[in-house]
């Protein structure tokens, strides 16, 4: 029991940390449930943008680097997915490993922000007030699903005060809202 039980915290953290592959229109993650197929609020093709969704992948990073600099975490907190889009919306296309449809919105959702709550409390100590300047985004990946894109493993480019380059490992994905041209971090990732 207690193996199980780990294999489903295994699949619950494969989908949180981005390291999974975003559902195909054949999967059951994609299936609209009565939920989704009822109520425009939770298509994830409704045009309407994410909550407090930003632009550009660019607008994303920009906004990272001015939250760190003014060691904001309710601003860095901001930045991260809503917990109506994780659960209504995008549910769906995050959740995509059987396991993980089967635990469920509601316990994905709570995973999800402890695990981003943590890394970005690890990520703020590390590089918080250090008058960092923006200079890019660098995704080590980008899956397109039929409405959502998601940019995985993402390094965030900066020149610290002295004006060295640094590529700073904090961000786990963004998601790319394609109808609305949204964007929205899913979660922090500290990687040393």
């Amino acid at each position: 029991m207690r193996a199980r039980a780990g294999l489903h915290l295994i699949a619950a953290l494969a989908l949180l940390c981005g390291c999974g592959e975003v559902a195909t229109a054949a999967s059951p993650a994609t299936a609209a449930s009565p939920a989704t197929a009822a109520s425009p609020a939770t298509d994830v093709a409704d045009p309407t943008p994410l909550q407090g969704g930003l632009a550009s992948l660019d607008a994303t990073g920009q906004a990272v680097v001015a939250a760190l600099n003014a060691r904001d975490a309710a601003g860095l907190a901001d930045l991260l997915i809503s917990e109506s889009d994780f659960k209504g919306r995008l549910f769906t296309s995050l959740a995509n490993h059987p396991n993980a449809i089967k635990m469920g919105p509601d316990l994905l959702w709570d995973m999800q922000r402890r695990q981003a709550a943590d890394e970005l409390d690890r990520a703020l100590a590390q590089f918080g007030g250090q008058e960092l300047r923006y200079v890019g985004l660098e995704p080590g990946q980008v899956e397109d699903g039929p409405v959502v894109r998601f940019h995985r493993r993402l390094a965030l480019i900066v020149d610290d005060r002295r004006g060295e380059r640094r590529r700073l490992q904090i961000l786990g994905s963004v998601v790319e809202h394609l109808p609305s041209g949204s964007f929205k971090l899913i979660t922090y990732r500290f990687r040393d």
